[in-house]
């Protein structure tokens, strides 16, 4: 089989039910893991030997989808799209970008407790991450959410770039701190081990955690980021920036679209082949060039570690 281009089987009115209810839910056997396999080499390529394939020196983990094959392929022929769109219920999805993370074998590095909601320029709930692991993933070092969370309206103050560089408003909550989450009884921690080939579908409200990662091999993971038909935008200056589009094109109150967002799957059978999607981007740098940004971003990152 492999590198399927329809779903193995059917979203299951369970696991709609399970995302609806707990902000989050683990699909598996949709998707054939020669897809994970193709892209795992690339991968370890990129997130761990620094490999330069043309991805922008800020963030050489994501848009991977311009420059890399194997990535291009997976986001255009995978049914990705058409799996999200049955979990959120949608009519339609869109590719908004994707981006690896990776951990270090035997690593203590976690990522604080967050919900995404706020890093999008957007508004409406139909812009989840999914979450897939390119390498097997224990319980103990997968991503662990608080079920439920989803339904509590908080705009939490993200760690963006552009947020770093300003004053939190009045009406963003900071973070909230993992041993207060921990004590309190009201909330139910879920967590997945998982396998290359399932997909976590965590929803933008939803409070989630990366733990460290104890196995003997590097954890990665491709993390990819779709927009259903609830979707308008609504730029803020504390949002991520998105490569290729201003928020001058930003068009409040309207929904995405173009060749930056192309059409994934809808239920009229409509979508975009990617031909029009970018291959490259607005700016060229040299390895020296690549190299100063690189350090720089790593100065700034252990700088903020010393001041928290």
């Amino acid at each position: 089989m492999g590198l399927n281009t329809e779903l193995l089987r059917p979203v299951s009115s369970q696991e709609i039910d399970e995302y609806r209810e707990n902000g989050v839910v683990c699909l598996r056997g949709l998707i054939d893991p020669a897809w994970m396999t193709r892209m795992r080499e690339p991968a370890r390529r990129i997130a761990v030997d620094g490999e330069d394939v043309g991805l922008l020196p800020t963030y050489p983990g994501r848009y991977l989808a311009r420059k890399v094959p194997e990535f291009r392929q997976f986001i255009f022929e995978s049914p990705l799209g058409e799996a999200a769109a049955a979990v959120l219920e949608s009519g339609s999805a869109r590719f908004f970008f994707d981006e690896i993370f990776a951990k270090a074998p035997h690593s203590d590095d976690a990522t604080i407790w967050h919900a995404d909601r706020m890093g999008w320029p957007v508004s409406g709930q139909m812009v989840p991450s999914l979450w897939i692991p390119l390498t097997s993933v224990s319980q103990e070092d997968g991503l662990e959410c608080i079920a439920g969370s989803h339904t509590q309206d908080v705009r939490y103050w993200l760690f963006s770039p552009n947020a770093r560089q300003m004053i939190k408003p009045p009406d963003r909550s900071s973070h909230p701190n993992e041993a207060a989450l921990r004590a309190d009884p009201a909330n139910r921690f879920v967590s997945y081990a998982m396998e290359p080939g399932d997909i976590l579908v965590v929803h933008p409200w939803t409070l989630h955690y990366s733990h460290g990662n104890h196995a003997d091999h590097w954890r990665l993971a491709l993390s990819v980021r779709v927009f259903g038909d609830d979707i308008r935008w609504a730029p803020r200056p504390d949002c991520v920036n998105l490569a290729g589009v201003s928020f001058d094109e930003m068009i409040a109150g309207e929904p995405p679209a173009g060749p930056l967002f192309p059409l994934l799957w809808s239920r009229t059978g409509e979508r975009d082949d990617g031909s029009l999607y970018p291959r490259g981007f607005a700016t060229t740098w040299t390895h020296q060039r690549r190299s100063e940004v690189n350090e720089g971003e790593e100065f700034r990152k252990r700088l903020r570690a010393e001041r928290s």
